[in-house]
């Protein structure tokens, strides 16, 4: 990435002025003890740093480098003809070449050094005083310094800046990870527990038993107006996030009252799960606690669509300086079991099958992304034992 700015007004306009004046001065002091080619050489050097001002403020740097050259050599063959006064388009030229990070420092280096020793050699046709001459190559010396500074400092800014776009960067995904970590949380279990009322109302319908295909139709709209609402929730906190990260604590009854909830959603869909909480219940974060919700969310969500009926156990353990969510269930759906109530349907396999790969493979994912980026930390691990999936989420407490 190139990261060189053209020069600003500001700079243009007293480099400008400068020039004027050196050049207002060159001709003011010119004697005719001189030659004419001193003054003229002399004027050629603080023109040539005038007009490098103004091509670079343009943008055009080849050309200004040129001419950063021949100021800087023009200067300091004439610098002690003028009694110092060509000095300062040269001294000014170093500085610009050095200072600028885009260029290599050895080419600026290079230059300083012709420099002084360019003021050494036109020192010896007009007798020069040593004194002079000396203070002459210390502008130089000066000018490089200073160059080195500008080309620090800019460096500097360059890496700042690449650190402010490597962390927008960051943010931006985070924030992507975010949306589709919500997204799936929501449509996982809105939209899994939709498929499966409506395939129930597909097959009530068939078997005309229009009684229940509505009381099926009145649980499905309830859950497609959970699942709004918890979209709208979604976006508001992705929306204002600081405003989200300060909100108050949930307390534990909260907590135990929407986990309950889902395990009474987890029911209404046809499946089997029981909840048992133990230790001492204390108040969470926002952030903890729909963590532990969403923990729990897609848990019965994987097992609504991988082993649909199977009896889900979920265990929430409070201890000292941990949450724990363990959910278990079954690898497999159990066989149909007899049930004079249940609906003939010769499509449920394929509609199961339909289910089971609706998700994406994102959800345990994306449950592990939101209790790592949990302000104390925590965890989530798998297990596949005994015939049996668990899932067990840690949430660090303070």
């Amino acid at each position: 990435m190139d990261f060189w700015t053209r020069p600003g007004l500001l700079a243009l306009v007293l480099n400008l002025l400068g020039a004027v004046a050196v050049g207002w001065s060159l001709l003011r002091t010119h004697t005719e003890d001189r030659p004419v080619w001193v003054l003229v050489v002399a004027l050629a050097s603080v023109a040539a740093w005038a007009l490098r001002a103004v091509l670079g403020f343009a943008g055009w740097r080849r050309a200004a480098l040129a001419l950063s050259l021949v100021a800087a050599i023009t200067g300091a063959l004439v610098a002690p003809a003028t009694d110092g006064l060509a000095i300062v388009p040269a001294a000014v030229a170093v500085l610009y070449l050095i200072g600028d990070p885009e260029r290599p420092v050895q080419l600026g280096g290079a230059v300083a050094a012709a420099c002084a020793a360019l003021v050494a050699v036109g020192a010896v046709p007009f007798g020069s005083p040593v004194a002079a001459v000396l203070g002459e190559m210390a502008g130089i010396v000066l000018a490089a310094f200073a160059g080195l500074s500008r080309r620090q400092f800019r460096t500097t800014e360059e890496q700042a800046a690449l650190l402010r776009e490597r962390d927008l960067e960051m943010r931006e995904e985070a924030a992507r990870v975010a949306i589709a970590r919500d997204l799936h949380d929501v449509l996982a279990h809105s939209l899994g527990g939709l498929v499966i009322q409506l395939d129930a109302v597909d097959a009530l319908l068939e078997a005309g038993d229009n009684a229940a295909a509505r009381d099926r139709v009145v649980v499905a709209r309830g859950l497609a107006a959970d699942g709004l609402a918890e979209a709208r929730r979604a976006v508001a906190a992705l929306r204002d996030p600081e405003r989200s990260a300060v909100e108050a604590t949930v307390t534990s009854t909260d907590l135990r009252a929407a986990l309950d909830d889902l395990v009474a959603a987890h029911r209404t869909l046809g499946g089997t799960a029981d909840l048992h909480v133990t230790g001492a219940p204390r108040s969470l974060g926002s952030g903890q606690a729909t963590a532990v919700q969403r923990a729990l969310q897609e848990a019965l969500s994987n097992a609504r669509k991988h082993a649909a009926g199977a009896p889900v156990e979920a265990r929430l353990d409070w201890q000292t300086e941990r949450v724990l969510l363990t959910v278990s269930s079954p690898l497999v759906a159990p066989p149909a079991a007899a049930d004079p109530n249940a609906v003939a349907d010769t499509d449920t396999p394929t509609r199961a099958a339909g289910l089971a790969t609706s998700g994406g493979g994102h959800g345990l994912e994306g449950m592990r992304e939101r209790f790592a980026a949990l302000p104390l930390g925590g965890s989530v691990v798998t297990a596949c034992d005994d015939g049996r999936f668990t899932v067990t989420a840690e949430a660090r407490l303070a």
